[in-house]
C-alpha cells in the first residue's frame, strides 16, 4: 500500500507540470497493474485531480481507461463518500464517458438502472452517470443489449420505462428528478416520469417536499406543470387545509381513528407551504407560467384547491396583469359557485346533478388564518381579492354573496393581523371617494364594528372622513359618516375629526354639503351615550360653544371651568350640548337642510332625555317665528314659509316637518323608576316648554286650517310665481295636517283619546285634497289667456306665406306668454307622507292590532269604523315606506307591518272585504310592498326568519310557513272567484284580484325548498288556474311554472297550457284552427292567449339559463378531469356522466316545448320576436352541447342523444321554416322598409344558429364514427325575403332545366335559397331544391 501511495504521489507530482506529459504517460503505462489494483482505495481519499492525471497519462489506452472507470464506479457505489468528494470524482468520470466504447456505456447504464431498482447505490451516482451514458448511447443507430439489436434511442426509452416500473424510495426522488431533467426526455416520456414522481408526493414528509418541488419546477418548466400543481394541491388538502377547516361532529364516535393521528404538526406543514410558495414565486420558474395555468384552471377544481388559490394570491403581486388575471380567476370561480347555489334553488334538474362540496366562507377563513404563516406572499393578494369581490356590480344576482365574502376577508385580516388595517383603509378610501356604491360604506362599518382597535389607530380613517363628498345625493356620503359610528363612543380622535369636517361643511355654499355635514353631527349626537338622569349643571352651553371645534382639550376645559372633576358623563354631556348648539345654526339654512334636521333629530336624541329641554327651547324659538298675533285668523304665517322669485317660488321652511318633530318630542314617555327621578329646576323648565308647545299644537288642531290657503286665487297648475307659491303652501298645509294627526295619535292613551278630533283633521285633509282638483273656472281663465285653435291656425298660415326667411315687419306674430311656454304645469301632486315607520306602526296597531293596551275600546272602535280614514292611513303608510333604509329597520318595522297586514287582511280576508273593498285593496298593496322589501336580496334577510315572522310562528319550517301564507291567499282568490261567478267583479274587485295574484307571484317566486304542504298548495293553485274564469288570473301561470320547476313538476301544467294555446291561437301550417270544445284553462282564449304565450316564453328562457349553467359546469368538469389526480378522476367522471345525461334529457323536453311554441300563430311584433328568441336560444344551446361532447360521452348518452337529434332535425327544423315564412309574409298595408326590417331581423340569426347546429352535429358524427347526419334536415333556408308568388313563377320556368350534377353536390353546407309556401307539396319543395342551385350559392357566400 505504501508503494501504491508513492506511485500515486509521483503521478500527481509529474502531472502538475504540463511539460512532462510524455514522462507521465511512460510512468503510468509502467505501473498499470498497481494503478488498477490500488485505485479503489486511493479514490476514497483523493479525488478528481488524481483521475485527471491518470487519464492524461493513458491517452491512447481506451481499454485501460474503461477498466479504471468501471473500477471507480463499482467502488463509489458501495462506499459512502461526502457529497463534495463524490461530486468531484463523478464529474471527472462523466467527462471521460463520451470517449469510451458504447458497449461499456450500455453496461454502465444498465448497472445504474439496476442500482436504482435495488437501491444499492449509497451515493446515488446514477443521477450523473446515467444521463451521460444515455446521451452518448442515443446517438448510435445500432447497439447490442441482452442479445438484442436496437437503436440508442430505443434503449433510452427502455431504460426510462424500466425506471418508471419500479418503486422509488423517498430519498431517491430529488436525485431522480435531477437525473430526468438532464436526460432530455421526449414529451411523452416526460409526462410519464412527471406522473410517476408526483404520485410519490402524498407520502413525503414536509421537510423533504420543498426540495422535490424545486427540482420539479426545473423539470416541468415548459410542460406538465398542471400535474405538479394538481398533486401539490391534493397533498396540502389532505395534510393541512382539511385540518384547518371545521371538524365534523359525530356524536356516535367514541374512539380515535388511526387516520385522526396527525404525523406532522400544522406548523411544519405551514412552513413547508411557505417554502413551496417561495420556490414558485421567487425560484427558477417564470411566474408567467403560473399565471397561464391559474387562468385556465377549471373553476370547480380551483375552489377545491386552496393551495392553488394561495399560489394565485402570491403570484398576483407580480404586476397589474398578474393581479387582474389571477384575482379574476378566483373571483369568477366564487361567482360560479354562487350561481350554482342560485340555480339549485331554481331548478330540480340542477339540484339533482350538482354536488356542492365547497363552503366558500369556510375556505376564505382557512386562507386568512393560514396567511399569518406566510404573510409576505398572500396577504396583499387576499386584500386585493376582497376588493375585487366588493367590486361586483349590484345588478348581478351574485353580488350580495360576493360582497359578504369580501367583507369577511377584510375583517379577519384586520383582526388577526392589525398591521394590515392601514393598507385596507387606504384601498377603501380610494373607492369611497365620489362613489355611490353602498357596499364600500357597509364594509367600513363592519370593520369599525368588529375590529375597532385595529381600525381606530389608522390615520387613513381621517382621510376617508375628509375626502367624503356627495355625488348626486348626500345619502351615500352620509352612509360613510355613519359607518364610523361604532368608534365615536370611545375614540376622541375619530369624533374630533368627524366634527371638524362637518363644521367645515356646514359653511359650504352647496346644499348637499350642508346636508352631509348635518348628518355627520346627528351621527355624533346619536352615538354618544348619556345617562337618563338630569344634567350635572344647569348652565346653558351657549356660553362656551361659540368657537369650539370639540377637541378633547376644549371639552375638558369647559367641563373643569366650574372646578369639578372631568368624568365620562360630564364630557359626554358637554359634547352633546355643544352639538345641539351647532345644530341651532341649521335653522337658518335652506329647506333641504332643515328637513334633514327635523326628520332625524328625534331619532338621534329620543333616549337622551337630558337634552330635551335644550331641543324644545330651540324648536319653540324657531316655531314662534311662524306664529301670528293673538287676534289673527290664520293659525300659521305661511307666507314666511314660501319665498317668491321672479320666475317661481321656493320653499323656505318645511313647517309640516317642524310640527311633526315637535309632536315627536311632546309624546309621553314611559314612566321611569321613581328612585331614579329627582325633581330639578331643569325639569321644571322642560315641563314649562312642553306645556307651551302643547298649547300651541292644540290650538292649531282646533283652528280653521282651511282658511290658511285661499283656493279662489289662481289655480295650482298655472305657470306663474303666484301659482307655484300657492302650490307649495297647499303642500305644506297638508303636511301640517298630517303632523297634527300624528300629534293626536301620539298623545293617545287610555285616559286621553279623542277619535273624533283625529277624524276631523282627516276630513280637513281630505277636503283640501278635493279642493286642489281643477275647476272649470280655472280652465276658462287659462283658455282666455292663451291663443285659441283658430288663432293658432291663422298664425301658422301667416308663417307659411312668409316662407323660411326671417319674419320682419308686418308678418311677424306677436310675442305672448302662450307662445313662449306651456299653458299649464304638471298636475298638483301632494308630498309623500311625513310619518316615520315607528309612528306608522302605532297607527296600524290602532286600526288593526288585536291587543292595544294604550287605547280604550270605544275610542279605538270609533276610529276603526271610519272607512275613509282607514284608506287614508294605509295610503299614507305606503307613501312613507322609504326606498333606501337600513337593514335593521326593514327587519323590524317593515316586517312587523307585513305581519300585521297578513293577520288582519289576508288571514281574515272575508271580514276585511265585508268592511270595505277599497281598504282591502290598500291593505293588500301595503302587504305586497312590505313583503317585497323583506324578501328582497338587497337586504339579504334570512328567508326563514321572514316567513316565520309573517306567519307568526317559530315552530314550523320555512316551507310550511310559506304554504300557510299561500293558502290564505288562495282562499281569498276563491272568495273573489265565487263573487265573480254570481256577478261580474267591479273595478275595485278586479284590482283586488290582480293584487292577490301579484302577492301569490311574489310568494311563489321565493326560492324555498318545497315540502309536502307547499307542493299541495302549488297543486291547488294549478287547479284553481285551470278552473278560474277571471282574465286577471293568467299572470299566475309564470310563478306556478317557476315554483313547479324547483321540484321538476312543471311538465304537466306546461303541456296543458300549450295544448290550450294551440286551440286558442291556431298553428301556422293550417289556415284555420277549430277551437277545442273542452278547454283546460277557461282564462285562455284568442285574446289572452298571446299573454299566456309570452309567459311561456319567459319560463322557457328561465329553463334555458339553468341548462346553460349545467353545460358550463359539464365543460368545466371535462377540463377538471384532465388535471385531477387519479384518485379524484373517477368521482369527477361519474359526476360528468350524470350531468350530461341530465342535460340531454332536459334538452329533449325543451325541444318538444319549443317546437310547440314555434307552431303557434303569434302576433307579429313582440310575440314573434319572443318566439324567435326562444328558437335561437334552443339551437344555440344544442350547438354548445354538441361541441362539448366527446366520444366516450356520446356512447354513454347515445340513445337519448339520437332521440334528441331526430326530434330536432325532423320536427323542430321544419317548424322553424314555417315560422320564418309566416313572419316574412305577414305584410301590412303601407308598411315601411324599416318596419319590415324590424319584423324580420331575427330570421337570419335563426338560420345561422340552425346551420351551426347542423355543422357541429355532422363534424361530431364524423369524429365518433356515428351517422348523425341522417337525423338532420336536407337543407335549411337561407334567404326569406323572396316573395312566394315570384318564386313559384321562377320555379315553374326552370323546372325543366335541372342540372343533375348540382343535385349530386347538394349538402348541408351548400344550402339552397328557397321559401317554402305553407300550401306547397313535398314534390314542389323537392323541385324547388333542385331548380335554383346556382343562385343559391351566391346567397350562401353573402350570408356565411
Amino acid at each position: 500500500m505504501e508503494q501504491a501511495s508513492a506511485i500515486f504521489a509521483k503521478i500527481k507530482k509529474i502531472g502538475l507540470n504540463k511539460e512532462k506529459q510524455k514522462e507521465l504517460s511512460e510512468y503510468c503505462n509502467a505501473n498499470v497493474e498497481q494503478i488498477l489494483k490500488n485505485i479503489p482505495q486511493i479514490i476514497l481519499k483523493d479525488g478528481g485531480e488524481l483521475l485527471e492525471y491518470i487519464f492524461s497519462g493513458l491517452p491512447d489506452n481506451i481499454t485501460l481507461r474503461s477498466k479504471i472507470v468501471d473500477t471507480v464506479l463499482q467502488k463509489i457505489r458501495c462506499e459512502p463518500l461526502s457529497i463534495t468528494h463524490c461530486g468531484v470524482v463523478i464529474s471527472r468520470v462523466c467527462l471521460e464517458l463520451p470517449r469510451l466504447p458504447v458497449e461499456d456505456l450500455v453496461r454502465w447504464s444498465t448497472d445504474s438502472v439496476q442500482s436504482v431498482v435495488e437501491d444499492s447505490d449509497v451515493n446515488m451516482i446514477w443521477k450523473d452517470i446515467l444521463p451521460e451514458c444515455l446521451y452518448t448511447v442515443s446517438s448510435h443507430d445500432n447497439i447490442q443489449h441482452c442479445g438484442t439489436e436496437m437503436s440508442g434511442e430505443e434503449f433510452k426509452i427502455q431504460c426510462v420505462y424500466t425506471l418508471c416500473q419500479c418503486r422509488w424510495n423517498e430519498r431517491q426522488l430529488v436525485q431522480l428528478t435531477t437525473m430526468f431533467k438532464a436526460m432530455q426526455l421526449s414529451r411523452a416520456d416526460l409526462k410519464k416520469v412527471t406522473c410517476k414522481l408526483c404520485s410519490n408526493i402524498v407520502d413525503l414528509p414536509p421537510e423533504t417536499l420543498p426540495l422535490l418541488v424545486h427540482e420539479l419546477l426545473k423539470l416541468c418548466k415548459l410542460y406538465n406543470m398542471e400535474i405538479v400543481l394538481s398533486h401539490l394541491s391534493n397533498y396540502f388538502n389532505l395534510k393541512l387545509y382539511n385540518s384547518l377547516g371545521p371538524q365534523q361532529q359525530d356524536s356516535e364516535s367514541t374512539t380515535i381513528d388511526m387516520d385522526d393521528i396527525v404525523q406532522h404538526s400544522t406548523k411544519e406543514l405551514s412552513q413547508c407551504l411557505s417554502t413551496c410558495l417561495y420556490h414558485f414565486t421567487q425560484g427558477a420558474l417564470d411566474a408567467e407560467i403560473i399565471r397561464k395555468h391559474i387562468k385556465k384552471w377549471p373553476k370547480i377544481q380551483l375552489l377545491r384547491s386552496p393551495f392553488l388559490i394561495d399560489l394565485a394570491l402570491a403570484v398576483s403581486d407580480k404586476g397589474a396583469t398578474f393581479r387582474t388575471e389571477c384575482l379574476d380567476a378566483i373571483k369568477s370561480a366564487i361567482e360560479f359557485h354562487v350561481r350554482d347555489g342560485l340555480r339549485r334553488k331554481e331548478s330540480a334538474w340542477v339540484r339533482s346533478s350538482d354536488s356542492p362540496d365547497v363552503d366558500v366562507p369556510v375556505l376564505l377563513k382557512v386562507l386568512t388564518n393560514e396567511s399569518t404563516n406566510h404573510r409576505q406572499f398572500t396577504v396583499l393578494g387576499l386584500i386585493n381579492l376582497a376588493f375585487s369581490l366588493l367590486s361586483v356590480s349590484r345588478i348581478k344576482p351574485t353580488a350580495p354573496a360576493c360582497w359578504s365574502n369580501g367583507k369577511l376577508i377584510l375583517v379577519r385580516l384586520s383582526k388577526s393581523q392589525p398591521e394590515t388595517a392601514s393598507h385596507i383603509l387606504s384601498q377603501l378610501a380610494d373607492r369611497l371617494l365620489g362613489a355611490t356604491e353602498q357596499q364600500y360604506s357597509d364594509c367600513l362599518f363592519v370593520l369599525c364594528k368588529l375590529t375597532p382597535v385595529s381600525v381606530e389607530r389608522c390615520p387613513q380613517l381621517t382621510t376617508i372622513l375628509e375626502n367624503c363628498q356627495p355625488v348626486g345625493d348626500y345619502i351615500h356620503a352620509a352612509q360613510t359618516y355613519a359607518a364610523v359610528r361604532p368608534l365615536i363612543s370611545f375614540s376622541t380622535r375619530v369624533r374630533d375629526s368627524l366634527v371638524m369636517v362637518c363644521r367645515k361643511g356646514l359653511y359650504s355654499r352647496e346644499s348637499l354639503y350642508r346636508c352631509l355635514a348635518l348628518s355627520g353631527f346627528l351621527t355624533v349626537l346619536k352615538e354618544i351615550k348619556l345617562s337618563k338622569g338630569p344634567l350635572s349643571r344647569s348652565q346653558n352651553s351657549d356660553q362656551y360653544s361659540a368657537n369650539s371645534y370639540l377637541t378633547q382639550l376644549t371639552v375638558d376645559f369647559h367641563a373643569t371651568n366650574q372646578g369639578t372633576a372631568v368624568t365620562s358623563r360630564t364630557r359626554n354631556e358637554t359634547i352633546c350640548l355643544e352639538v345641539v348648539s351647532i345644530l341651532r345654526r341649521c335653522l337658518v339654512q335652506d329647506a333641504a337642510v332643515k328637513k334633514v334636521l327635523y326628520k332625524e333629530l328625534y331619532e338621534c336624541t329620543k333616549d337622551k332625555v337630558v337634552l330635551h329641554e335644550t331641543i324644545l327651547e330651540l324648536l319653540y324659538e324657531h316655531l314662534f317665528k311662524y306664529l301670528p298675533d293673538e287676534d289673527s285668523e290664520n293659525p300659521l304665517l305661511l307666507d314666511k314659509c314660501v319665498q317668491r322669485t321672479a320666475t317661481g317660488a321656493i320653499l323656505v321652511e318645511p313647517i309640516g316637518h317642524l310640527l311633526y318633530a315637535i309632536a315627536q318630542f311632546l309624546q309621553p314617555v314611559e314612566e321611569e323608576d321613581p328612585e331614579d327621578i329627582s325633581q330639578t329646576p331643569s325639569e321644571d323648565s322642560a315641563a314649562f316648554l312642553r306645556n307651551k308647545l302643547l298649547h300651541i299644537i292644540e290650538k292649531l288642531c282646533n283652528s280653521d286650517i282651511l282658511s290658511m290657503v285661499d283656493m279662489e286665487e289662481p289655480g295650482l297648475t298655472d305657470l306663474t310665481p303666484e301659482s307655484r307659491a300657492k302650490s307649495l303652501k297647499v303642500q305644506q298645509v297638508m303636511q301640517c295636517i298630517e303632523a297634527l294627526i300624528a300629534h293626536r295619535i301620539m298623545q293617545w292613551n287610555v285616559n286621553n283619546s279623542d277619535a273624533s278630533s283625529v277624524y276631523k283633521l282627516y276630513r280637513i285633509h281630505h277636503q283640501l285634497m278635493e279642493n286642489t282638483k281643477g275647476s272649470p273656472k280655472v280652465g276658462r281663465k287659462n283658455k282666455s289667456l292663451n291663443a285659441t285653435g283658430e288663432t293658432s291656425k291663422s298664425q301658422k298660415s301667416q308663417k307659411e306665406q312668409k316662407g323660411k326667411g326671417k319674419g320682419k315687419g308686418k308678418g311677424k306674430p306677436a310675442t305672448t306668454v302662450a307662445n313662449l311656454v306651456k299653458d299649464r304645469a304638471a298636475p298638483f301632486k301632494p308630498l309623500p307622507c311625513l310619518w316615520d315607520l315607528s309612528f306608522c306602526l302605532r297607527v296600524l296597531e290602532l286600526l288593526y292590532s288585536e291587543n292595544i293596551l294604550w287605547s280604550s275600546v270605544p275610542q279605538r272602535n270609533e276610529l276603526r269604523s271610519k272607512r275613509d280614514f282607514n284608506l287614508f292611513a294605509l295610503r299614507s303608510v305606503l307613501s312613507a315606506l322609504p326606498e333606501n333604509t337600513s337593514k335593521q329597520t326593514v327587519s323590524t318595522h317593515v316586517l312587523y307591518i307585513a305581519t300585521l297586514m297578513y293577520k288582519r287582511c289576508i288571514a281574515r280576508f272575508q271580514d276585511m272585504s265585508d268592511f270595505d273593498d277599497h281598504t282591502t285593496y290598500a291593505c293588500l298593496e301595503l302587504f305586497k310592498a312590505c313583503a317585497s322589501l323583506v324578501l328582497s336580496t338587497k337586504y339579504s334577510l334570512k328567508t326563514e326568519s321572514v316567513l316565520k315572522g309573517i306567519a307568526g310562528t317559530s315552530e314550523l319550517p320555512e316551507s310550511e310557513c310559506l304554504a300557510e301564507i299561500i293558502e290564505k291567499v288562495h282562499k281569498a282568490l276563491q272568495k273573489l272567484e265565487s263573487e265573480g261567478a254570481e256577478e261580474d267583479l267591479d273595478l275595485i274587485g278586479k284590482k283586488t284580484f290582480s293584487m292577490l295574484v301579484q302577492i301569490a307571484t311574489l310568494l311563489l317566486e321565493t326560492p324555498v325548498l318545497a315540502c309536502d304542504a307547499l307542493n299541495k298548495m302549488i297543486v291547488k293553485l294549478e287547479d284553481y288556474l285551470r278552473s278560474s274564469k277571471q282574465a286577471e288570473v293568467l299572470p299566475l301561470l309564470s310563478p306556478l311554472l317557476t315554483a313547479a320547476q324547483r321540484e321538476q313538476q312543471e311538465a304537466t301544467l306546461l303541456v296543458e297550457v300549450l295544448t290550450d294555446l294551440t286551440a286558442a291561437l291556431g298553428v301556422i301550417d293550417e289556415e284555420s284552427s277549430s277551437a277545442s270544445s273542452q278547454s283546460n284553462f277557461p282564462s285562455i282564449n284568442s285574446n289572452s292567449g298571446h299573454t299566456a304565450l309570452s309567459l311561456v316564453c319567459v319560463h322557457l328562457t328561465s329553463r334555458f339559463k339553468c341548462t346553460e349553467h349545467s353545460l358550463n359546469r359539464a365543460r368545466d368538469l371535462t377540463e377538471a378531469i384532465g388535471v385531477a389526480v387519479q384518485s379524484h378522476q373517477q368521482r369527477l367522471e361519474r359526476e360528468r356522466k350524470e350531468l350530461y345525461k341530465s342535460i340531454v334529457l332536459q334538452l329533449c323536453q325543451l325541444t318538444s316545448w319549443t317546437c310547440t311554441v314555434a307552431k303557434l300563430r303569434c302576433n307579429i311584433g313582440g310575440d314573434s320576436n319572443r318566439v324567435f328568441s326562444v328558437c335561437v336560444r334552443m339551437f344555440s344551446i344544442l350547438s354548445s352541447m354538441i361541441k362539448t361532447l366527446d366520444s366516450n360521452m356520446a356512447v354513454f348518452v347515445r340513445p337519448e342523444l339520437e332521440r334528441l337529434l331526430k326530434f330536432t332535425g325532423k320536427k323542430l327544423s321544419p317548424v322553424t321554416d314555417d315560422l320564418i315564412t309566416y313572419v316574412v309574409e305577414a305584410q301590412e298595408q303601407g308598411e315601411t322598409a324599416s318596419k319590415v326590417l324590424r319584423r324580420t331581423k331575427q330570421s337570419p340569426r335563426l338560420v345561422l344558429e340552425r346551420e351551426q347546429f347542423c355543422k357541429h352535429v355532422i363534424l361530431f358524427g364524423n369524429k365518433v364514427k356515428i351517422n348523425f347526419q341522417q337525423y338532420l334536415p336536407e337543407g335549411p333556408v337561407r334567404d326569406f325575403k323572396i316573395k312566394t308568388q315570384q318564386l313559384q313563377g321562377v320555379r315553374g320556368g326552370d323546372a325543366d332545366q335541372m342540372d343533375d350534377e348540382d343535385e349530386a353536390n347538394v349538402s348541408i353546407n351548400d344550402c339552397d335559397t328557397v321559401v317554402l309556401s305553407p300550401h306547397g307539396s313535398a314534390q314542389e319543395v323537392e323541385d324547388s331544391d333542385q331548380s335554383d342551385g346556382e343562385p343559391s350559392r351566391t346567397k350562401r357566400r353573402r350570408f356565411s
